[in-house]
């Protein structure tokens, strides 16, 4: 009987792809599944020593008012969703067009998403310094009084937003230009014809055809308001006025050395995160199957 031949073009992909699955398996899937059972236990990741304490950490966040005022900072962060969408499709509109050199602007407009944000947040927060930083001295060339931004805790919360949409445009715009070169020139060129403004062909045509876009980007958004951490991190308020829930759980898992509180803090933080995105897929009636 013959053998079949190991098909090398058939197991290439898979070779391709081992190393992204392995990372996600180790970096991600395998401290995910851990963090349930080291939620019910004081491990102090700091010994071998392990208890189990039952529900203590999880009645415990019901009274911790740190972990409720990072929850209230993580709130604020939400405005973020549909600013980096309108911006974003700002952006697209603008560069929605065939003219030549087109693309060297929308690689500028998208570089700020490819560039490293422990990098981006350094350089921004020279920016925001109150003396010396840039934006102060673009406002003190029009004679407006410096603003504490990030060093402040009333704008510093604004100052990390400014941030990210500024990082995070970019990735909208790619998406809504997907959508807008998909919309067929024939329904806007007969919406013409019927004396269509542009500002109706925009509303009743391009908005409503670029529906997936929107829900992409809000559930992905929401989704990333809640993994806020390396803005936080990098670009840290005064009086932690900046802290959300993953910097909260970083202090207590990395910095006090409390693994298990920290690690039920990550699960109550993984089922919000999963309630609300099927929360989002009933309102928005999407197709689960």
């Amino acid at each position: 009987m013959r053998k079949n031949k190991l098909n090398p073009m058939k197991i290439a992909p898979y070779l391709f792809i081992a190393p992204a699955i392995l990372y996600l398996l180790i970096v991600t899937i395998i401290p995910a599944i851990m963090a349930l059972p080291i939620s019910f236990t004081d491990w102090s990741a700091l010994s071998t020593k392990m208890s189990f304490v039952g529900f203590e950490n999880y009645k415990r966040l019901l009274h911790d008012a740190e972990f409720k005022r990072s929850l209230l900072i993580m709130s604020k962060f939400f405005l973020f969703v549909p600013l980096n969408m309108f911006f974003g499709l700002m952006l697209a509109l603008l560069l929605n067009s065939k003219i030549r050199g087109m693309v060297v602007f929308r690689v500028i407009f998208y570089s700020p998403v490819i560039t490293s944000t422990v990098a981006a947040a350094i350089l921004f927060d020279w920016f925001y310094q109150p003396s010396f930083g840039l934006f102060n001295s673009i406002l003190a060339v029009f004679g407006i009084k410096g603003i504490g931004w990030i060093n402040d805790a009333k704008t510093a919360i604004s100052s990390v937003m400014i941030f990210k949409v500024w990082k995070g445009a970019g990735a909208a715009m790619l998406i809504y230009l997907a959508g807008l070169q998909d919309v067929a020139e024939e329904i806007k060129e007969a919406a013409s014809i019927d004396g269509a403004t542009p500002w109706q062909k925009f509303k009743y045509i391009t908005l409503p055809l670029l529906r997936p876009a929107h829900i992409y980007l809000l559930i992905t958004g929401i989704i990333g308001v809640f993994m806020i951490f390396q803005e936080t991190y990098m670009l840290q308020g005064p009086l932690k006025s900046t802290n959300t829930v993953v910097n909260y759980i970083y202090d207590k898992g990395f910095m006090s050395s409390e693994m298990g509180y920290a690690s039920a803090m990550s699960f109550v933080l993984f089922i919000a995160v999963l309630i609300i995105t099927i929360i989002q897929y009933k309102v928005l009636k999407l197709d689960l199957s």
